[in-house]
């Protein structure tokens, strides 16, 4: 599909025909996710085709703001010792440090991060071309 709009008309009509497709008609289901999911992909095409078109000083200012978001994200880290009163004797289960650093990472990734972090990826490879440009 060439058409942006096209793609989001079709995703709205697949959202009506999920809400109005039977619970138990999981073939119908089943064909109608997997159409979204290609549209979903082919949407996405067009925001990389924007990304690229975008003057460099926005994409270092949204570089600079989703750097901003990910610090927030990750600057405060659980601590358990604290959580637990400051008993230093809690031993096993998370109470360990392997278990705090599971625990700050399942944080963090429901904050966001790892979308944050591939964003910021994709932010810096368009402008490292764009430096030799």
């Amino acid at each position: 599909m060439d058409d942006l709009d096209a793609i989001n008309r079709e995703l709205a009509e697949i959202v009506d025909a999920l809400n109005a497709a039977a619970d138990d008609d999981f073939a119908a289901r089943y064909d109608l996710k997997v159409r979204q999911d290609e549209l979903r992909a082919a949407a996405a095409a067009f925001r990389v085709d924007i990304d690229e078109e975008r003057p460099t000083e926005d994409l270092e200012k949204e570089l600079a703001a989703r750097r901003s978001q990910l610090d927030a994200i990750i600057a405060d880290p659980l601590d358990l010792v604290t959580q637990a009163g400051g008993t230093g004797g809690l031993t096993g289960g998370v109470f360990t440090s392997a278990g705090e650093a599971g625990i700050n990472e399942a944080i963090r990734d429901a904050g966001g991060a790892p979308e944050v972090r591939a964003r910021i990826a994709r932010l810096e490879e368009l402008l490292a071309t764009r430096v030799g440009a």
